[in-house]
């Protein structure tokens, strides 16, 4: 029998032919899911490394706004500076103050009720004087009739050197533009007549009635530029008539001296 020859070879099932695709597929399925896997991955870290880097700064600016204010030092030592002053006050005065330089001229301030000691002996400058002040009309204003209580006492001066001032009629109205009060009658005292401007100052102008007593402390500067000394008067109304479309007041006066 003849030797038999090498074998021949025989095609391939078609199970064998699909055996290395599969495992094609099934690696790079794999190699797929892996590399999702790791993007997904680097997402979340880039995320947390954001979220880090985002607390960071919160936390650096609240650290910030919290940082203790330092305790002050301690207070400079050594003289104050020695330039001029710094003010937004004007200077009108050599005192540096806006208040109006002095008048070397001046005789000093004018002596008021509260410089006043009611406890001081007054002496009577006169007393009696009965005056009749008659209004110029009862028909307008402006009619008014000036007295001058100094010594002695005299109706129908000029404004300036007046102390109270009588207008209209019926009863018409005095005005007075010195410190006043009313006091409880002529037999009162000049302690008094301080004590009612302390508690009770009179206003200006007084609608007159008959009986009623009216205290009048006069200007101390007044006075000394007349050559005459401070009063303090008392002014009672005897009447109140009318003559003649005018106006009449009759008073008594008495006044003392004011101590210096």
């Amino acid at each position: 029998m003849p030797a038999a020859g090498p074998a021949m070879p025989t095609a391939a099932s078609p199970a064998a032919r699909a055996r290395p695709r599969a495992g094609l597929l099934v690696g790079t399925l794999v190699v797929a899911v892996f590399a999702l896997v790791v993007g997904v991955a680097a997402v979340v870290m880039s995320a947390l490394a954001l979220g880090r880097s985002d607390d960071a700064v919160t936390i650096a600016n609240v650290a910030r706004n919290e940082r203790p204010v330092p305790p002050p030092g301690p207070p400079p030592t050594g003289p104050p500076p020695t330039g001029p002053p710094t003010t937004d006050r004007p200077t009108t005065g050599p005192t540096g103050t806006d208040q109006p330089a002095p008048d070397p001229t001046a005789t000093g301030p004018t002596a008021g009720p509260t410089e006043i000691s009611p406890t001081a002996k007054f002496d009577v400058a006169y007393e009696g004087e009965k005056l009749r002040v008659r209004s110029k009309s009862c028909g307008y204003s402006g009619g008014r009739m000036y007295v001058d209580l100094d010594n002695p006492p005299t109706v129908g001066v000029g404004p300036e050197n007046a102390e109270f001032d009588y207008d209209g009629c019926d009863p018409g109205k005095i005005g007075i533009d010195l410190p006043f009060a009313q006091v409880p009658g002529a037999t009162a005292t000049p302690k008094d007549c301080l004590e009612s401007i302390r508690t009770d100052p009179g206003r200006s102008p007084v609608a007159p009635t008959r009986g009623m007593t009216l205290c009048i402390v006069t200007s101390q500067d007044k006075a000394a530029a007349a050559g005459t000394t401070q009063k303090l008067v008392f002014v009672t109304v005897d009447a109140i008539t009318v003559d003649n479309q005018t106006g009449v007041l009759n008073v008594t006066a008495k006044a003392w001296t004011v101590p210096q």
